[in-house]
């Protein structure tokens, strides 16, 4: 009798035990309460990362996906959870919260996002949704939709992007274009279309630049914009092919190349490259200089311009000047 009721017992005890292993491995039970919550809180118009449209295999709570190359890290994931789908070969993702690393430096940047999909034979992560990812010096990006390419170890995206920074809350540089290349490893970033930024001098007043394209280099503190630039600052407007504003130790340098025009006061100078320190007093103009200020022309190899006074400087000088300003 002890036998057959300790086999009975057996007999409830595994019966119980394969019916939980059915409920967790069930496919159709866990993914439907999923599905019931996740199409409620979604917006009907988006898609791509609805769990109804997923038939995930199953779940998992706190994910934590890395990837490292010869012992270096190079990417991090940490999901609140994730469907994995065996079949399709990849993970869907919820609240991500990812790090990138820099090949050499080692240098982290950090990313935020609602959703994500990491596809593991395409080395591919993308991220959806309050997209945000801040570089190792505090610039903060963000945007809709963000494409990790792990070949290549960059970003790309299609959107509207914006940008501020160093310090998010009082930022002293804001950035704004459609489309984004990012290549992770240099922190380069490139704004690809309809580029506007501002930058706070160290005057407090506003430097004013709008481009086809822009390049932010975050590292090094350094912008280029390309195509069609328009900049503008106190006293001083200049056009130009190419722009590129750099800080270093406190020191803030402008450069301007191919058709460079420059307007201050009542003076306009026209050359191939302009270089100027912000809050100096000289303005150089090399390749083809000329500088037209009250019905005077003054041409040379190189001229210099003195922005607080009315001096200039030429070398090589041609044409004719009606007062004793060029030497």
């Amino acid at each position: 009798m002890a036998l057959r009721a300790h086999n009975k017992s057996l007999l409830i005890a595994v019966a119980i035990t394969f019916w939980m292993l059915t409920l967790w491995f069930w496919p159709g039970s866990l993914d439907n309460s999923f599905e019931e919550k996740e199409s409620k809180s979604e917006p009907q118009q988006e898609a791509l990362y609805r769990s109804e449209i997923t038939q995930a295999n199953f779940g998992l709570l706190g994910v934590r996906f890395y990837e490292s190359q010869e012992g270096q890290p190079r990417w991090e994931i940490n999901s609140e959870f994730a469907e994995l789908h065996r079949k399709e070969n990849y993970a869907f993702l919820k609240n991500v919260n990812s790090f990138f690393f820099s090949d050499t430096t080692q240098n982290k940047i950090k990313s935020k996002s609602d959703y994500g999909r990491s596809w593991t034979d395409k080395n591919i992560i993308e991220l959806n949704g309050n997209v945000s990812i801040e570089s190792s010096r505090g610039y903060l990006f963000w945007m809709d939709h963000l494409t990790y390419d792990g070949k290549q170890h960059e970003f790309k995206s299609d959107d509207l992007v914006q940008m501020k920074g160093p310090n998010p809350k009082r930022p002293v540089m804001l950035l704004k274009g459609v489309g984004l290349n990012a290549q992770i490893s240099k922190e380069h970033f490139i704004l690809n279309h309809n580029v506007s930024s501002q930058k706070k001098l160290k005057s407090g007043d506003w430097l004013k630049v709008f481009s086809k394209s822009g390049e932010f280099f975050t590292g090094e503190s350094r912008a280029i914009f390309l195509g069609g630039v328009k900049s503008k600052m106190p006293g001083m407007n200049i056009t130009s092919d190419v722009f590129e504003f750099s800080s270093e130790e406190g020191q803030e340098n402008v450069q301007a190349f191919g058709h460079v025009v420059l307007r201050n006061k009542d003076r306009i100078g026209y050359a191939e490259r302009a270089f100027l320190e912000v809050g100096g007093s000289e303005i150089i103009l090399e390749g083809k200089a000329r500088i037209e200020s009250g019905g005077n022309i003054i041409e040379g190899k190189r001229i210099k311009l003195y922005s607080d006074d009315d001096r200039i400087e030429v070398e090589q000088a041609e044409g004719r000047t009606t007062n004793d300003t060029a030497r």
